[in-house]
């Protein structure tokens, strides 16, 4: 085999690319012409593109040969896969769930139950009504008893309220 030379190769290249083309159109194997054989022989370079371009093209053609149709069975069988899959995650979940949603339960009982017994301490034990204390007198010395003026009912009314009071101060 002779040394790979670019300049004398490029046309043999282009003709095998072309070549390999029309025997995948065809569905045949590659046909070389005579010259083109005599070169890929002399060649090494062609010679290994000769072989990638070979070993594409059974790769290629091994993808795309038929499968043939599935079972009748199975949408059924897969189907019964998904549902044991899904039986399995469920009773794996529960398992680990349970005890913290009966932990919750509890809690939010014992919570209720403190809250009840709190409001009938503050019920039961809070101030009587009749007894006051030093906190509610205070209350009520912050908000001073005033006897309201009856409210005047007409503008007139009104400029003679507000006379008196600038004169009575």
């Amino acid at each position: 085999m002779t040394k790979h030379n670019e300049n004398s190769c490029e046309n043999f290249e282009l003709r095998l690319e072309d070549a390999a083309e029309m025997a995948a159109e065809r569905g045949e194997q590659i046909a070389l012409s005579p010259d083109l054989s005599a070169h890929v022989l002399s060649c090494a370079h062609c010679s290994e593109a000769l072989d990638a371009v070979s070993v594409s093209r059974s790769v290629l053609l091994a993808g795309f040969e038929p499968t043939s149709a599935p079972s009748p069975f199975f949408a059924k069988r897969v189907m019964a896969v998904i549902r044991a899959e899904e039986n399995r995650q469920a009773a794996q979940g529960s398992t680990f769930w349970s005890p913290l949603q009966h932990l919750a339960a509890r809690m939010a009982l014992a919570a209720g139950v403190a809250v009840m017994a709190l409001t009938v301490y503050v019920y039961s034990f809070g101030t009587p009504s009749g007894v006051t204390t030093a906190q509610n007198e205070t209350t009520y010395e912050l908000v001073p008893h005033q006897q309201l003026d009856p409210q005047p009912q007409s503008k007139d009314e009104v400029l003679t309220s507000l006379v008196e009071r600038a004169n009575g101060r």
